[in-house]
């Protein structure tokens, strides 16, 4: 019975991953939620691990680099947390940034906000977006003081 329940349980880690790559506490969580014992779940995640299928460093890495343009360094940190991640891996996976990532990911938001805005520049709005998506408070005094002075058209962002 025991095999059983174990196959199972690996099944539906299989196709949790065939999603999206997971870190090894999401599979366990998910595994939990959908009701298997401990001792399985665990062995689940072993055997994946071992097989190379849960990673949560290169989960990390893939997570920052798929998700920067769109996010802060402090968001990206957040929500590898939330999954999982243990801190040293969440500090690997930005220390892999280059220095200017998060600078080029906060003009290419902003453009976009200034744009939705009829290229209205409203000081709240831009730092609250940016804010909120997790920029760091010197990355967005530095944006919004660049769209303040009307020159985030003139910014070239291959150039930073």
């Amino acid at each position: 019975m025991m095999n059983n329940e174990f196959e199972k349980a690996r099944s539906y880690a299989y196709r949790l991953l065939s999603y999206r790559q997971r870190s090894g506490k999401e599979i366990e969580s998910r595994l939990r939620q959908k009701g298997f014992e401990p001792e399985v779940t665990g062995q689940v995640i072993e055997q994946l691990a071992e097989y190379g299928y849960i990673n949560d460093r290169e989960f990390a890495c893939n997570w920052v680099e798929q998700r920067l343009g769109k996010r802060g360094v402090k968001r990206l940190k957040q929500e590898l947390f939330e999954k999982g991640v243990s801190g040293e891996i969440v500090g690997e996976a930005l220390a892999g940034l280059d220095s200017d990532a998060e600078y080029k990911a906060a003009i290419k938001l902003a453009k976009k906000v200034l744009q939705r805005g009829d290229g209205e520049f409203s000081y709240p709005r831009l730092a609250g977006a940016l804010n909120r998506r997790g920029f760091s408070s010197e990355v967005v005094r530095q944006v919004c003081q660049i769209a303040r002075d009307g020159l985030i058209d003139v910014v070239w962002l291959d150039n930073l």
